[in-house]
């Protein structure tokens, strides 16, 4: 078996340029929610951001002890913070949006793949069945922020980044700020010299090379693929994300979806997260009606080398990359 995850891949699927001076900008790397998050800033929005991240990575990590989504699962009863009651609220909302395709009660699905340990490996049909049983039984309670029952399971996984960096930009100043969290992303303020902040996407099946560079003023964007985090088994790659009508690696015609969403965009962190999630599940069926919506930037890779862009979007693709791009031309 051979397992490549995105905490040691060292790949970001997304590279950026600074704030466009160095000048009282200071840099910190932290590991949390599963990647290393760079933060870039000064030195007080460093601080700030450093510190939330690190809180929300306790609240929601699955196997912290002192963390709510730990006792959630776990059923001890105890009160949750406001920002996991929020966290689940959102994520609940967002499925009654877009549909159950991406829904953080699926935590029985990821256990059976035993996708987030160094050893993660095919279950057996029975654990499937068992699994996906459990999450669509699942009962949640918003009102008592508890499940019913025994069966459902909570991982944020899909949404939790995305959620960050919109706690983390209700709180900062005025300043640039770049917030780095591997495959999502918060650009916060304005750079120095008035320029646009350049984002370089990786290529989705050569992770050295650049797909092309974004153009864009401050925004959230989060990018969901199959080829950062990924075990082989007998031959057969299978990826993190989950088709939840069968509880297989889901079946899509993407090997890459980034998702834009500009700073006046309410949520838009999360919004990002979760929908790079599910355009990827997907696939090109259904993209056009994502990108009929103003309030997206899409960038969508699919495995025939083909990069369908929104018209909102200011991307060029890097020199001899091998892919044709095509923008999306709405009805």
């Amino acid at each position: 078996m051979r397992i490549r995850s995105l905490a040691s891949a060292a790949i970001c699927c997304i590279i950026l340029t600074g704030c466009g001076s160095d000048d009282a900008q200071t840099q910190r790397t932290v590991f949390v929610m599963d990647t290393a998050a760079s933060v870039k800033g000064t030195a007080s929005d460093v601080e700030l951001a450093v510190d939330t991240l690190t809180y929300l990575s306790g609240l929601f990590d699955r196997y912290d002890r002192k963390g709510d989504v730990y006792s959630l699962n776990n059923r001890l009863g105890a009160a949750v913070s406001d920002y996991t009651a929020e966290l689940i609220e959102q994520s609940v909302r967002l499925s009654g949006i877009y549909g159950e395709n991406v829904s953080i009660f699926a935590g029985d699905v990821t256990d059976a793949w035993n996708i987030s340990s160094d050893e993660p490996a095919v279950p057996s049909e029975e654990m499937l069945s068992d699994a996906l049983k459990s999450f669509r039984n699942a009962s949640f309670s918003l009102d008592a922020m508890s499940f019913a029952d025994e069966n459902g399971s909570i991982d944020v996984g899909s949404v939790a980044k995305g959620y960050a960096l919109d706690k983390i930009a209700e709180q900062l100043g005025g300043e640039c700020c770049i917030v780095s969290m591997t495959s999502s992303v918060l650009l916060y303020g304005k750079k120095s010299n008035g320029g646009k902040f350049l984002v370089s996407i990786r290529d989705p099946e050569d992770g050295e090379r650049s797909l092309g560079t974004l153009y864009t003023d401050e925004c959230f964007l989060s990018t969901s693929g199959g080829s950062e985090r990924f075990f082989e088994s007998d031959g057969k790659r299978y990826i993190h994300i989950f088709d939840l009508s069968n509880g297989m690696p889901c079946k899509t015609d993407f090997t890459s979806v980034t998702v834009i969403c500009g700073r006046d965009t309410e949520a838009g962190g999360i919004l990002s997260d979760f929908l790079s999630t599910l355009i990827f599940i997907e696939g090109t069926d259904s993209l056009g009606k994502f990108m009929q919506d103003p309030q997206l930037g899409i960038i969508a890779v699919t495995d025939t080398n083909m990069v369908y862009i929104s018209e909102n979007v200011d991307f060029s693709l890097a020199e001899d990359c091998g892919y044709k791009l095509e923008v999306w031309k709405n009805e």
